[in-house]
């Protein structure tokens, strides 16, 4: 047996040249490649003298193996050439397997914080060789902006790891403003938060009156009792204490007095229209309303109240400032009571006077109605409690009769009437 003079074993992932240099350093937990130049018709053994730390995995009896570094240590690879000859030869080399580098990322301060602050990461390691993923090569990494952050660090024997990765979540301030709506006296004052915010932030608002008043909402409103000058301030502070404030000032006004007046102050069923007039005083009116059903937006209307009873009339009026004030005023319609009854008909077909019975106003609405006619004797001849029929007279002999005419008008009043009639042929 002796060394084959050309033998050169060589790791081919990092083309080591192992006449060069007197041991191989690699990384445990990789597999690594390794060869000699290649002689037709040659038989290769390879040996792995420590094989709790390497395990030859493929290729012995060619020119090229592969051997998994199961652990730290060093080892001796050897390999036999048998040529086609049946000459012997033989190389060696001495490989080393490191751990990798110790190394791992802390940060210096809170992880969560407000657009325009930072937060530290710091490297620890011994190691000298490192870079960032987010390019820097420093060990203390200054951090302003949100994102996943780790490094790579590699010893002098090439062995690289990442570190832990530490996420950094950065919200955005709160960009405050409010309106105002509602600036009358006794009338509720809103505050409505119209703020830009991080959507994922958990905020909180304060709303800071002049009065000291402090009032925690979204949006919120106050009832200013006196008018004058106020201001009020709003702050929103997220959970982990981004903050913007703003103030603004405003004037409560006045409110108007709504105010008007009707004629005839006395109304009937019979002469049912009404004037009215606005009265107001510092305002315009915007709304009349009349028994909850009809509308006016005319400065003085005026309305026909058809309906005996008890009408409800509302004005609402506004100033300059949109304070408004309204006042509610009632209408008693009175029911004019009208009936007629002839005193003679002729029931001859003529077509004039050929029937006899009552008429009148509104007579459709009466509650109750019965008209009766009695004969000279008492003996009754006609009755209905229908306001349209009336009596024909046919068959009953030229004379005087009696009527009663007993009704219950719209507004629940009895009323009796009786009298006379001659029916003539």
């Amino acid at each position: 047996m002796h060394k084959l003079g050309l033998v050169i074993l060589s790791v081919l992932v990092f083309a080591f040249n192992l006449k060069a240099q007197n041991i191989v350093h690699l990384c445990v937990g990789d597999s690594h490649d390794f060869g000699i130049p290649s002689t037709a018709g040659s038989v290769y053994d390879w040996n792995v003298q420590n094989s709790s730390i390497a395990t030859i995995v493929s290729g012995n009896g060619t020119e090229l193996i592969t051997i998994d570094l199961n652990s730290t240590g060093v080892f001796k690879l050897v390999v036999e050439e048998t040529n086609q000859d049946g000459c012997l030869g033989y190389d060696s080399v001495m490989v080393e397997i490191h751990d990798f580098p110790s190394a791992d990322i802390v940060a210096l301060g809170p992880l969560t914080f407000c657009n325009g602050d930072n937060v530290d990461l710091q490297l620890n390691t011994a190691e000298s060789i490192f870079a960032w993923n987010n390019g820097v090569n420093n060990i203390v990494n200054n951090i302003t902006a949100s994102g996943n952050y780790f490094a790579t660090v590699t010893d002098n024997y090439g062995c690289s790891v990442n570190t832990n990765s530490i996420d950094v979540l950065v919200e955005e301030n709160p960009n405050v403003d409010f309106t105002i709506d509602g600036f009358c006296v006794g009338i509720p004052t809103s505050f409505v938060n119209k703020s830009v915010v991080d959507p994922l932030a958990v905020m909180n608002y304060s709303w800071y009156l002049d009065n000291g008043a402090i009032l925690y909402h979204d949006s919120t409103g106050y009832t200013y009792n006196n008018i004058g000058d106020y201001s009020v301030s709003f702050v929103a502070i997220s959970d982990i204490s981004c903050k913007d404030s703003i103030a603004k000032d405003f004037t409560i006004f006045g409110n108007p007095e709504a105010n008007f007046t009707y004629n005839p102050f006395t109304v009937s069923t019979l002469y049912p229209q009404v004037s009215f007039t606005n009265t107001s005083l510092n305002a315009t009116p915007i709304l009349w309303t009349f028994n909850d059903t009809t509308t006016s937006l005319d400065e003085n209307p005026a309305l026909s109240f058809y309906d005996p009873g008890i009408h409800e009339v509302w004005l609402t009026v506004a100033d300059d400032n949109r304070c408004i004030d309204s006042i509610q005023k009632y209408i008693k319609v009175y029911y004019d009571y009208v009936v007629h009854v002839p005193t003679a008909f002729t029931p001859n077909d003529d077509g004039n006077n050929d029937s006899f019975g009552p008429s009148g106003w509104r007579m459709e609405k009466y509650k109750a109605y019965q008209f009766i006619i009695y004969n000279q004797w008492g003996d009754k001849v006609f009755e209905t409690t229908d306001v349209l029929e009336q009596w024909s007279g046919i068959g009953a002999p030229t004379d005087v009769y009696s009527w009663v005419l007993l009704i219950t008008d719209e507004l629940g009043a009895v009323r009796k009437e009786n009298g006379l009639v001659i029916l003539i042929r």
